[in-house]
């Protein structure tokens, strides 16, 4: 009787966290992405949970469901914690996208829009060169390795079966919201101050010499100093958003913390 229990704990409990690995892998960015074949996907998320699950049987993390519909609940509650490591995630690099977004807007890159086959929607030059530049540093830099051990600490900061939820966790989510934008705006300010004082510019020119067309001299003119102020600014850029990667796990961490508080 005493190995059919285990048995059973062992396999509600590879249940369990195989649930939130899944979450996570349907969300972040580059692994979660819609190229990804669901076969990769799902061997990834397997290949986690088998080596997760002995570190949380060795903890006595594991749950006894007493029916279907207990396991059911924790299997949802799992998935959240998953779905939230992997929306955090997906708010830094829609952090950095949008910074590309600004410019794009400001210098008059949106008259070029291409389409985005990761989002299926429209991106204009800017973002995505900033959306994929993001997801270089996040190999180069190994985030992901971060991330993956984010995803190993989750089940300290939330043990299995232990997820609550706080109404602190929706004020951490607005707080989170206004870092990464802030993070935005700083990444994208180096451009926007360039095409910003190019329009002063254009302005003292137009009020100089009325007989200009202005608008068909501006828009080309701020076309030009939209991208030689990007190539000027990379490296600057660079630096914010390998740290904003970096923080994937504080971010992530603090949220759990906050799902977790009575």
């Amino acid at each position: 009787m005493d190995l059919a229990y285990l048995s059973i704990e062992k396999v509600e409990v590879f249940v369990l966290v195989l649930a939130r690995t899944a979450g996570i892998f349907s969300l972040v960015p580059i692994f979660g992405a819609s190229q990804v074949p669901a076969q990769v996907r799902v061997a990834m998320a397997l290949g986690l949970a088998l080596v997760l699950v002995p570190l949380n049987t060795a903890a006595g993390a594991g749950p006894i469901a007493a029916d279907v519909l207990s396991m059911t609940v924790l299997i949802a509650k799992e998935a959240i914690v998953g779905l939230v490591i992997g929306f955090v995630a997906v708010l830094v690099f829609a952090a950095i996208q949008a910074a590309g977004d600004f410019v794009d807007f400001q210098a008059g890159f949106t008259f070029a829009s291409m389409l985005d086959p990761m989002h299926g929607s429209q991106t204009a030059i800017a973002g995505r060169f900033h959306h994929l530049l993001a997801g270089m540093i996040f190999l180069v830099t190994n985030a992901h390795y971060i991330m993956l051990c984010g995803l190993a600490d989750s089940f300290r900061l939330v043990p299995l079966g232990q997820l609550a939820f706080s109404p602190a966790a929706a004020g951490g989510v607005v707080d989170l919201f206004a870092a990464l934008f802030a993070v935005s705006l700083r990444i994208a300010a180096p451009v926007l101050g360039a095409v910003f004082l190019a329009d002063v510019a254009m302005v003292i020119v137009a009020r100089a010499v009325p007989q200009m067309n202005i608008l068909i001299v501006g828009f080309p003119l701020k076309l030009g100093v939209g991208m030689v102020g990007m190539v000027i600014a990379l490296p600057v850029a660079v630096a914010l958003m390998r740290g904003t990667l970096a923080d994937i796990y504080p971010y992530t961490a603090g949220l759990l913390r906050l799902l977790t508080a009575t």
